[in-house]
């Protein structure tokens, strides 16, 4: 009986840990955030270095803010998932006038596995800037996945 018991302890336990280990998976494997990252233009083009801004903040047009004055070099966020356009207002520091940033993309529900469902993973089509700060912006990678993948680099002149 003691050697029954202890096996169906050990099968529970595995159980268990397998649940465990999936809800992380999901959990890493669901989040398709868009990376942008931040360069400084310096010398017309020909030095472009990583730049940590001071005070970033990001905020969804009619929607939460996202980042509230935090010193950043790049930023991770999703895209909506129910609609193909969502904008963002960007402001790199207190004193600096906000950019938008409007992205158009193509929606594709991605499978992960009978126990995570589905994801949603978008191909970005366009991306418009208004040029207050940035300087440049360039797209990188157009597929939006669960990577953490810096899809786009905007460039500023400050």
């Amino acid at each position: 009986m003691k050697y029954f018991s202890g096996i169906i302890a050990l099968l529970l336990l595995v159980v268990f840990a397998a649940c465990e280990d999936e809800t992380k998976t999901c959990d890493q494997t669901l989040l398709a955030n868009l990376g942008i990252n931040f360069k400084k233009d310096s010398l017309n083009g020909f030095i472009n270095k990583d730049t940590i801004w001071p005070k970033v903040s990001l905020c969804a047009l009619g929607k939460d803010t996202l980042i509230r004055r935090e010193a950043r070099s790049s930023i991770y966020f999703a895209l909506d998932p129910q609609h193909d356009t969502c904008r963002f207002f960007l402001k790199l520091d207190s004193a600096a006038v906000a950019d938008t940033l409007t992205f158009r993309y193509t929606r594709t529900p991605h499978f992960i596995s009978p126990g995570c469902g589905f994801t949603t993973f978008s191909t970005l089509d366009t991306v418009i800037c208004t040029y207050h700060t940035i300087n440049a912006l360039h797209i990188n990678n157009r597929e939006v996945t669960s990577g953490n993948i810096q899809n786009i680099t905007l460039y500023f002149i400050y």
